[in-house]
C-alpha cells in the first residue's frame, strides 16, 4: 500500500499547501495594503499642511489692501502721534474705517478684525469684541512680528474657537511703521469638510493643546473602507507627546488600536501648539472573497485545466489503489477459493504479495490453531518450535480415536511434499532476515526425526509438515497423518 498511502500524503499536502497559500495571499495583501496606508496617509498630512500654508498667503495677500488703505494709514499715523494712552476718539473712527473696509473682503470677511499701534495696544476693532480698543496684545508673536515689518500667520484660540489669524503691517509713506492690521477667521465645520475634500476617503481633525477644534469623517462609499471616527483621532492625543518622532520632527504616523485604520498627526506653526490628523481605514481581504468575485474574474481562471488536471490525478489515485489493494484483494480472494476446493489445506503466502500476504500467513496461523485446538481436545498435544532441532512433538498418549481419518502419503507423495516444505521454509527464513543456509539434508533428517516423535506420540501412521511464522521467526509445523 505504500503508492496509495504516499498518494494520500500527498493529496494531504497539496491541501495543506493550498491553505497556507490562502493564508499567505491574505496576510500578504493585508499587510502590503497596510503599507499603502502608511504612505497614503503621510501624503494627505503634506497635502493638508501645503493647502494651510497656501490659505494663510491666501489670506494675507487679501488683507493687502486693508493694511495699505490711504484713509487707514492717515488714521494709524494720527493715533501713533497721540498722547493718550487709551485712543478714544481716533479708535471709534479707525473702528469705521475696518468695518468699510472688512465688509469689501466679501467671503474673506473677518470674524474678527483689529489695528495695533506700533506699541501693540489695540486702536480700532470690528467682529468679535467689536468696539473695544486700548488693550495690549504686542506681547503676541503673531502682533510683535507684524508691528515690526513682518507678514505672518498663525492660529489663535479664543473662547474655546480655533481661528485662522493673518497680520500685516500699516507702512506709511513707504518707510514708517505705524502699526499692523490683524485679520482672523473662524475655523467652521464647513472649512474642516473643505480640507478633507482635497483627500477623499479620510477623516481630519484639527486640534490644539487642549481640545479638538474640528473634525470631519467621510460616509464611506459601498463596498469602501470606513475611516477612523474623530474620537478615535483625538484618543491618542493624549499620549503624542510622548512620541520620540513627534517631539523631534513634530509628526507622527501609527496605526490605531484594534486595527481601526492608520493616523498621520501634523504639528502646525503657531503659538498654541495647533496640529492636524489624517486618518485612514485598513482594507482587509475579506473571509468571502471568492464568493464576491465577478463573471469577469472567474472567466480569467483556467477552469478547464484545472479541473482536467483534479481529474487526471483522480484517475491516477484509483490506479494506484486498484494496482495495491483491488488486484491483491482478487488474487487473495481466488486462494481462498482454492483452499476452499481443495485437496491443500494451506494458503501458499509466496504466491501472494502485499497485505494479501499477511492475510495468508494469518489465515495459515489460524488452521494451525484451529488444528491444534482440534488435537488437543481429542487427547493429543502440538508443541511448535523454531529450529530444525525441535520441529514438532505431540507429548501425551492419544485416546483410542485418531486425530487424522485420512490415509497416509507414500514415500513418493512424502519426499515431494517435504521437498515442498523445505523450499517454503527456506522462503519463509529469508522473508524474516533470517539466513537461507539449511541444507536439504539437514532439513530431511530433522523431519524423519520428528516425523518419527509425532508417530510415536500420536500413535499415526505418518505426519505432515507445514511451515509457520512465529515471533518474527520461520519455524514448521507438524501434524498427525492417518
Amino acid at each position: 500500500m505504500l503508492f496509495s498511502r504516499f498518494w494520500m500524503v500527498l493529496l494531504a499536502l497539496v491541501a495543506g499547501a493550498s491553505v497556507a497559500a490562502m493564508t499567505l495571499a491574505r496576510k500578504t495583501y493585508d499587510h502590503d495594503r497596510a503599507t499603502d496606508v502608511a504612505t497614503m496617509v503621510d501624503s494627505d498630512r503634506r497635502i493638508v499642511e501645503e493647502f494651510l500654508r497656501r490659505d494663510a498667503r491666501t489670506r494675507l495677500d487679501d488683507i493687502g489692501p486693508v493694511s495699505s488703505d490711504a484713509s487707514l494709514v492717515a488714521l494709524m499715523v494720527t493715533a501713533t502721534r497721540r498722547t493718550a494712552d487709551t485712543p478714544a476718539v481716533i479708535g471709534t473712527a479707525i473702528t469705521t474705517r475696518l468695518r468699510e473696509l472688512n465688509q469689501g473682503l466679501g467671503p474673506l470677511r473677518g470674524e474678527v478684525l483689529f489695528a495695533v499701534d506700533p506699541r501693540g495696544v489695540v486702536v480700532g476693532r470690528v467682529g468679535l469684541q467689536e468696539n473695544e480698543v486700548g488693550q495690549y496684545v504686542g506681547g503676541l508673536p503673531l502682533v510683535e512680528r507684524a508691528i515690526a515689518g513682518n507678514v505672518r500667520d498663525d492660529i489663535w484660540e479664543i473662547a474655546g474657537t480655533a481661528y485662522r489669524m493673518a497680520a500685516r503691517p500699516v507702512i506709511s509713506e513707504g518707510r514708517y511703521y505705524v502699526g499692523a492690521v490683524v485679520h482672523g477667521m473662524a475655523i467652521h465645520a464647513r472649512f474642516i469638510e473643505n480640507v478633507a475634500q482635497l483627500v477623499p476617503g479620510a477623516s481630519v481633525i484639527l486640534f490644539g493643546a487642549t481640545q479638538t477644534y474640528g473634525a470631519y469623517t467621510p460616509v464611506p462609499e459601498a463596498g469602501g473602507v470606513p475611516a477612523p471616527r474623530e474620537g478615535t483621532l483625538s484618543d491618542p492625543l493624549r499620549t503624542l507627546a510622548q512620541r520620540p518622532d513627534w517631539t523631534a520632527h513634530g509628526a507622527a504616523s501609527f496605526e490605531l488600536p484594534d486595527n481601526l485604520g492608520r493616523v498621520s498627526y501634523g504639528a502646525l506653526p503657531g503659538s498654541v501648539g495647533a496640529g492636524i490628523a489624517v486618518g485612514r481605514g485598513l482594507p482587509t481581504m475579506p473571509t468571502d472573497f471568492l464568493l464576491r468575485a465577478s463573471k469577469d474574474d472567474m472567466g480569467r481562471v483556467p477552469l478547464g485545466a484545472i479541473l482536467g488536471g483534479v481529474a487526471a490525478l483522480i484517475l491516477v489515485g484509483f490506479a494506484l489503489f486498484y494496482w495495491e489493494y483491488d488486484s491483491k484483494k482478487k488474487r487473495l480472494v481466488a486462494a481462498m477459493r482454492d483452499l476452499q476446493r481443495g485437496p491443500l489445506n494451506r494458503v501458499d503466502p509466496l504466491l501472494l504479495d502485499g497485505f494479501a500476504r499477511d492475510v495468508a500467513v494469518a489465515a495459515n496461523d489460524g488452521i494451525d490453531e484451529v488444528v491444534k485446538r482440534e488435537i488437543e481436545r481429542s487427547g493429543g498435544k502440538l508443541r511448535s518450535v523454531n529450529d530444525l532441532e525441535s520441529l514438532l512433538s505431540i507429548p501425551g498418549d492419544a485416546p483410542g480415536t485418531p486425530v487424522n481419518q485420512r490415509m497416509p502419503l507414500n514415500e513418493a507423495d512424502e519426499q515431494r511434499q517435504w521437498r515442498e516444505v523445505y523450499e517454503q521454509f527456506v522462503a519463509r527464513r529469508r522473508e524474516c532476515g533470517e539466513a537461507a543456509d539449511v541444507t536439504w539434508e539437514r532439513f530431511s533428517a530433522t523431519l524423519q526425526k520428528s516425523r518419527a516423535e509425532v508417530v510415536a506420540r500420536a500413535r499415526s501412521r505418518s505426519a505432515r509438515f507445514s511451515v509457520v511464522v512465529k515471533d518474527g521467526r520461520a519455524a514448521v509445523k507438524a501434524a498427525p497423518l492417518g
